[in-house]
């Protein structure tokens, strides 16, 4: 069985879903340090061509001692902030419509959890993409152990045998002692696929709103495969 996980993140990039589709069960790790300055609370849209960061305020006085999933938004202005400037990059793309009556419903809402809002946008994107890997939350799991024997732990507990890491992952990934632990692991290395934008020249690496609004539902998935590796050949490399 094919695993992933990562944190929580606020309106994730391409990259991330196609972690999740190369799974059968992926692990939101909410039980994990909230890390400043990251995606976890924030992301990029592309608004007149040129790259604009949404970010969530949160609470982070004592963030280091707190795991994500306890991380509390600071304020309830930035939902409106938000969904106006979501509004002025994308009324005129394809899609609009819509991909907007999708996030608008969770945004209007006024949670004091940094991850109720992230966490059920995720859902939303997966649904409405019919991505239909297995999700679960770490913090559910239970997992006591650190850094890779918290990967190790997570992948037992759900019955894998291969993991998948980001491209980061190599940085502490160590094959040997995963091997020893029965668990084969799988380094990713996304290629970003080219689509159609409201910009002149192509900007990656932006949210995954802006390929909802920029292209059709049922051409998304295979537009964010297209040039990567795909469950089957993966399950080939590795065995």
């Amino acid at each position: 069985m094919i695993v992933s996980a990562h944190q929580p993140a606020y309106l994730p990039w391409l990259g991330y879903f196609h972690k999740i589709m190369l799974s059968d069960v992926f692990v939101i790790m909410d039980d994990v340090q909230f890390e400043k300055n990251s995606f976890i609370n924030r992301n990029r849209i592309l608004s007149g061509g040129k790259e604009l960061m949404l970010t969530i305020p949160v609470r982070l006085k004592g963030h280091t001692s707190k795991t994500i999933a306890d991380i509390e938004v600071s304020d309830h202005f930035w939902r409106r902030k938000h969904l106006k400037s979501i509004e002025q990059a994308y009324c005129k793309a394809p899609f609009f419509e819509t991909a907007y009556a999708l996030i608008a419903p969770v945004l209007e809402k006024e949670h004091r959890f940094l991850v109720e809002y992230v966490n059920e946008l995720i859902a939303i994107f997966l649904e409405h993409l019919d991505i239909r890997t297995r999700v679960l939350f770490a913090s559910e799991l239970k997992i006591t152990s650190q850094k890779l024997d918290h990967v190790i732990e997570l992948t037992h507990k759900v019955d894998g045998d291969i993991f998948v890491f980001g491209a980061l992952g190599k940085n502490y990934g160590d094959a040997d002692q995963l091997n020893r632990c029965g668990i084969k692991p799988y380094f990713q290395d996304f290629r970003h696929p080219v689509y159609r934008q409201q910009s002149k020249e192509f900007v990656c690496n932006m949210s995954i709103l802006d390929i909802m609004f920029n292209e059709p539902r049922d051409k998304i998935t295979d537009i964010i495969m297209s040039g990567n590796i795909s469950k089957e050949e993966l399950t080939e490399c590795v065995a």
